[in-house]
């Protein structure tokens, strides 16, 4: 079985997919109906959580077997650390194909999606005749791998305003349990899936001081494929 499996919490990483399932004729399937089962050849595409594989994505590759991976992974033009390799080692993957794609960055309302698909041709004849790459070690901040989720938390609130009616649209939608009817708890991961999927857009976010002045950094706008 062939597919393009998704994790997205804002759209970003599902437009790619989308890409990708088009120009292969693969059906496309969300990571969480995915979980479980085998593939000859799978396309994954998710976004960059704090430098790190997003827990949905850690998850899903403990409980899946593909005989040909190619990782995609999505990023919000500040740095994407060294996603591909660690997957690569950690989960022992069949890497035959990758890609480090800068696209709108979630907490930025101004900034622009990802629209240069043909820089991702080399991919697809990769896909269709496998072999295996070996992604190098690239640059990763050396607090990433501190208490990310906290790191997030503290960097950015979510604002609930009086058009929430209760209907427990974004308890429902949280795989993390992370908000109920609009208030946040420890475990929200401030992915903003929530903010996305609100029927009455009650749900906004406001960064902190801190993050603010780290999204003011000098953009990467680096599309970086290993074939």
């Amino acid at each position: 079985m062939n597919a393009v499996i998704f994790y997205s919490a804002t759209g970003q990483s599902a437009a790619v997919a989308e890409y990708f399932a088009k120009r292969l004729g693969f059906p496309i399937v969300e990571i969480k109906e995915a979980a479980g089962k085998e593939y000859e050849n799978a396309v994954l595409v998710f976004p960059v959580h704090c430098q790190n594989l997003p827990d949905a994505v850690k998850d899903f590759l403990k409980d899946v077997n593909i005989q040909n991976l190619t990782a995609i992974a999505t990023y919000g033009k500040m740095c994407p650390g060294n996603l591909l390799f660690e997957l690569k080692n950690t989960f022992e993957m069949n890497l035959v194909a990758g890609a480090y794609i800068p696209t709108k960055h979630s907490y930025i309302e101004d900034d622009t999606a990802f629209c240069e698909f043909e820089r991702l041709e080399p991919i697809f004849a990769k896909i269709l005749s496998p072999s295996p790459i070996n992604p190098p070690r690239l640059y990763k901040n050396p607090i990433a791998d501190l208490f990310p989720k906290l790191r997030s938390r503290l960097g950015l609130r979510i604002c609930r305003d009086s058009s929430c009616t209760d209907c427990g649209a974004c308890t429902e939608i949280c795989r993390f349990g992370g908000i109920k009817n609009g208030v946040t708890n420890r475990k929200c991961i401030r992915c903003l899936e929530c903010v996305a999927s609100c029927p009455n857009k009650a749900l906004s976010f406001k960064a902190r001081l801190p993050l603010r002045i780290y999204l003011r950094k000098k953009k990467i706008n680096d599309t970086i494929i290993y074939v």
